[in-house]
């Protein structure tokens, strides 16, 4: 007859655990309440907010979807939805580009003991706070005396007038995009390098021993075998992009003026809830509300599509 196994106390295991099985749930009680009150509390009462004419940290009546309605009639916020998909669309693009066309380089390099250095080279910048290299955009690279306007100055032969890159209708996209170019460095280059090292050499070998050239090997053999890893930075690029603010809030704000040249709906929902001369919560919420569907149908359409190639 088999006998059954006991614990350390002597007791059946299966009752051993039993005994302690409900109170593992106390330690994970602290971090539950602080993701509940921090994390899940302001979804919840953004929400609730978005239905009323909430105009400061008291509560406002309930109006129903009179928020939603003005919202799709507002012109400055479409100009900011049209401002944040371009924005957005060209930093997906231009970012992942130049990170795997880095990645491919390196991976490609043959002295492994100067790779290993260079990959720490492009892993610096994620630990620089990113409003230093703002600042750095702002102060040295675009301002009237700065490096962009001294080359101008330069290659026109004395001829070019200074431009105010972030504040002139003409430039302030042009400028707002090409911050932090070339767009690489941080752990996006170390996640595809990673992707690119896990691909087998004997693919490559086979590769070669059949003609391939490097721009179809890259197609047909590298970008397949990283899509994981390119549609994890689409969703995340699309995400951050949508919530993203941080230029408007440091250095531009709307834009020229009152034309909201450069506004996107994160900085435009916090001018709406903070800045603007009757804060308007409700509104403001219903702007963020907005933000938040649009971020989760994208991610769940994702998420469906990942789960229908697995499926196949």
């Amino acid at each position: 007859m088999a006998k059954t196994a006991l614990s350390l106390s002597g007791a059946p295991r299966h009752k051993a655990r039993k005994k302690y099985r409900y109170s593992a749930y106390l330690w994970i009680l602290p971090a539950f309440l602080l993701c509940a009150v921090f994390c899940l509390y302001p979804v919840v009462d953004a929400f609730v907010t978005s239905f009323t004419d909430s105009r400061g940290y008291a509560g406002g009546s309930f109006v129903g979807f009179a928020n939603f309605a003005e919202i799709f009639s507002d012109k400055v916020f479409w100009i900011c939805m049209a401002n944040v998909l371009l924005f957005t669309a060209v930093g997906i693009v231009c970012g992942n580009a130049m990170t795997i066309f880095l990645a491919e380089l390196l991976n490609a390099f043959k002295p492994r003991r100067f790779g290993t250095f260079l990959r720490f080279l492009f892993i610096v910048p994620a630990v620089v706070p990113f409003i230093v290299i703002i600042l750095v955009w702002r102060y040295i690279i675009f301002s009237t005396n700065g490096f962009a306007n001294q080359l101008l100055f330069y290659l026109s032969g004395g001829k070019a007038a200074a431009q105010d890159w972030y504040f002139s209708l003409k430039t302030d996209k042009f400028a707002i995009i090409m911050t932090n170019f070339p767009w690489v460095g941080g752990t996006g280059f170390l996640i595809y390098l990673a992707g690119l090292q896990g691909i087998s050499p004997e693919v490559y070998e086979a590769a070669r021993l059949d003609g391939c050239g490097w721009f179809r090997r890259l197609m047909s053999i590298d970008l397949p075998l990283i899509r994981p890893q390119l549609k994890y930075f689409l969703v995340m690029g699309v995400i951050g992009g949508l919530q993203n603010f941080d230029l408007q809030l440091i250095i531009t704000g709307s834009g020229v003026g009152t034309s909201n040249s450069v506004n996107v709906p994160g900085y435009y929902l916090y001018e709406v809830a903070f800045l603007s001369d009757k804060t308007r919560f409700g509104y403001a919420s219903a702007v963020g509300v907005i933000l938040f569907l649009l971020t989760m149908a994208f991610a769940i359409y994702e998420f469906r599509q990942k789960k229908a190639e697995a499926a196949l």
